[in-house]
Parts: structure tokens; C-alpha cells; sequence
């Protein structure tokens, strides 16, 4: 190892932390005061500035749209490959961080009956790891392609708005797609069916259909006779870029 960079502050557990960054191909230290992270692509920096850049992105997944932990920050770089290690801090103005909160349902499961003290311990032990696991999940498909891909990002960003339009809707679906001569490829990816497009299309774009929620001003000739309603339209963008930040994820 040749350089970390530590974690001056976080709001999760370390073992929270350790595998979200594993997720990402980085790995905890921990060798002094503070946690650190590290990574051969770290390692391969020439300079502790590059190195920082590198823990830079980490820092913005974690505390961008994903809003994994708002309290990340970082602290100084070190440098291994010097005996003792040097330490290299570097100043930053405040960064304006934009969060949102995305919400999540909860279901309280409790343990069956008759258990002995010993399978009830046990019970709440695989239960309690069950729920971790799951928790970890939910962390990880907003936190990879976060890091992955800055249209994912946004496309997390827009997602988490309150009541969002037509416009909004349409454009986390154009950063999925990335460009309509990708569109072919990107329905036959995700399993978007022409009708099912269409039925979106008019929802989205049509002010005969949605009124002043849709994107345009104008009517026009409609694709379908059955167009979504707003609330399909959301769901089916959902759906779409819930699809499509997996696929970020299975191409790391």
C-alpha cells in the first residue's frame, strides 16, 4: 500500500462502511487515529493530490443524491511508501451538497412462538443479519452507480423530487437511455415493448392527455388509445431506472 486516505467522519458503523466501499473496489484500513481507505487505483496515483481526487468521488457518491451518509467527509493523505509515513492535508472551500431523502417501507417481523431462549437468541441473530443484508442492498444499488456513472446520479437526484412533471420523468429516461439512437438496444435491454413506449410517450409529452404537467404545450396526435396516467407514467420510469442502475452495476 502506498497511499489512504482517511475517513475524518462518517455517521456509519465501520463494518457499514467497510463493505459500501467494497462495493466500490475499496478497502477499510484502520492503522491510526482514523479509518482510511485505500485501493490499487489509489496506489497507482503519482501524487497524494491525485489520490485525493480519487477519495474526492467517494466522498460525492456518499453524500450526493444517493444520500448515504450526509456526515462523510475526508482528512489528510498518507503516504506509505516513506518511513515514518507522511501525511499531506489539503483545503477545500465548503462544498454545497444537494440531498434528498428517498422513502423506504418497513415491515416488523417478530419471532415465531414456543422458542427456547437459545432459538430465540438465534432467531434474532439471523434475524438481525437478514435485516442488515437487506439494508446493505437497498445502500449499494443507489451508491455504485452513483459512483459509476455521473447520469445515474442524476438521474438519482430527479427521482427523489416531490410531485415530479412530465419533464422531470422524461428526462430521468433519456439519462437511462443516453440518446435516441441508442433506443433500440436500450428497450430490447430493459424489456420496453413499442406499446408500452407509446402509452408513456403520450402521458409524458401530451397536454391533451396530462394538461400543463406535460412537457409540451402543444397537443398532438396521440400514439395510443390508452395513454398512462401520471401515476403509471412515474411507475414506469421507476421501474426503468431501477432496471438500468442495475445494469451499471453488473458492468463494474
Amino acid at each position: 500500500m502506498k497511499w489512504a486516505i482517511e475517513v475524518q467522519k462518517t455517521s456509519l458503523d465501520q463494518r457499514n462502511l467497510a463493505d459500501l466501499l467494497k462495493g466500490l473496489g475499496f478497502d477499510l484500513i484502520q492503522e491510526n487515529e482514523y479509518p482510511a481507505l485505500s485501493s490499487p487505483t489509489i496506489d497507482a496515483c503519482a501524487t497524494a493530490a491525485d489520490a485525493f481526487e480519487i477519495a474526492k468521488d467517494v466522498r460525492a457518491a456518499f453524500k450526493g443524491p444517493a444520500n448515504i451518509d450526509r456526515e462523510f467527509s475526508l482528512g489528510s493523505v498518507i503516504d506509505y511508501s516513506t518511513s515514518p509515513p507522511r501525511r499531506h492535508a489539503f483545503l477545500e472551500g465548503a462544498p454545497c451538497v444537494m440531498t434528498h431523502t428517498c422513502g423506504t417501507a418497513t415491515i416488523t417481523i417478530s419471532p415465531p412462538k414456543g422458542l427456547t431462549s437459545d432459538e430465540l437468541a438465534k432467531w434474532h441473530e439471523e434475524h438481525n443479519e437478514r435485516q442488515y443484508q437487506a439494508a446493505l442492498e437497498r445502500q449499494r444499488a443507489l451508491l455504485e452507480p452513483a459512483f459509476l456513472d455521473p447520469k445515474a446520479a442524476k438521474a438519482i437526484e430527479l427521482l427523489c423530487l416531490e410531485n415530479p412533471s412530465g419533464e422531470t420523468l422524461y428526462k430521468v429516461y433519456e439519462l437511462a437511455e443516453g440518446h435516441p439512437s441508442y433506443r433500440s438496444a436500450f428497450h430490447a435491454e430493459i424489456g420496453i415493448d413499442k406499446e408500452q413506449f407509446n402509452r408513456f410517450k403520450d402521458a409524458v409529452h401530451n397536454p391533451a392527455v396530462s394538461g400543463d404537467w406535460a412537457r409540451h404545450a402543444y397537443h398532438q396526435k396521440l400514439n395510443t388509445n390508452d395513454p398512462m396516467s401520471r401515476a403509471e407514467a412515474e411507475q414506469f420510469v421507476r421501474w426503468v431506472a431501477d432496471r438500468w442502475l442495475q445494469a451499471i452495476r453488473r458492468r463494474k
